[in-house]
């Protein structure tokens, strides 16, 4: 073996050690911190077994049934000759006829529902002009008389019942009671039976400098989800 390979290969590795290129590590720019504003994501709303949490009602003799929130009171029912009368509400309700002054409202900002069918002959709304204006108006539009202001809510059908949901209340300038509703009231041609309901805030608190009908407004929109609820639910034979 050549004693001279080592020397020559240690000459080698230096040597090209020498020759390599030298490497400059070069600092990484670091990113700009940017801040993010998280927008809150609604959470997926939550689905609600109704069985459990609603009352069902019906007449045989009617052929009339439906179904509203488990924690109100009622139906308070009344019957006569071919109509039928029924009340429930987020606080007490009383037997059809009961004196003003005998009904004591517990509970503030309160919810009251009043059903009423009427079975053969007893199409009323033919004659009554506000209804009469809503077949010529659009879903948000208005129609008002001397006193009151009617608001086209929507069209709709239940069963063989068609008709309209819309909301009453005084205009800007009455000066009398204060008077908030949501109505609906529907007509069957094949029976010419009526079927209303109507929605009405009670035992409404209103603080001074507050615009009452914003309060009545966001009692009527609170409740709005039982008053569809009883609405969607509705049978008739």
């Amino acid at each position: 073996m050549n004693k001279n390979l080592p020397l020559f290969l240690s000459v080698l590795i230096l040597t090209s050690s020498a020759c390599a290129p030298q490497l400059t590590a070069t600092p990484v720019p670091q990113p700009a911190v940017i801040e993010v504003t998280r927008v809150p994501v609604a959470e997926s709303p939550t689905v609600v077994d109704r069985s459990a949490n609603q009352k069902s009602y019906a007449n045989s003799a009617f052929g009339f049934g439906f179904q509203f929130p488990s924690s109100w009171f009622g139906p308070e029912e009344y019957i006569s000759e071919q109509d039928l009368r029924l009340e429930v509400g987020s606080d007490k309700v009383y037997p059809y006829g009961t004196d003003p002054a005998e009904r004591i409202n517990e509970l503030k900002n309160s919810y009251n529902i009043v059903i009423q069918y009427s079975k053969g002959d007893q199409n009323d709304l033919a004659t009554d002009p506000g209804y009469q204006a809503l077949f010529s108006m659009k879903d948000g539009e208005s129609f008002s008389d001397a006193r009151s202001l009617m608001i086209r809510v929507r069209q709709l059908e239940i069963g063989r019942f068609k008709g309209f949901e819309y909301i009453t209340t005084l205009l800007e300038t009455g000066q009398s009671d204060r008077f908030y509703s949501r109505s609906i009231k529907l007509f069957d041609e094949q029976s010419n039976s009526t079927l209303t309901i109507l929605g009405q805030p009670i035992n409404v608190e209103v603080s001074d400098g507050t615009d009452w009908r914003d309060i009545y407004r966001m009692i009527d929109e609170a409740n709005l989800a039982a008053f569809h609820q009883i609405t969607d639910s509705i049978t008739v034979e």
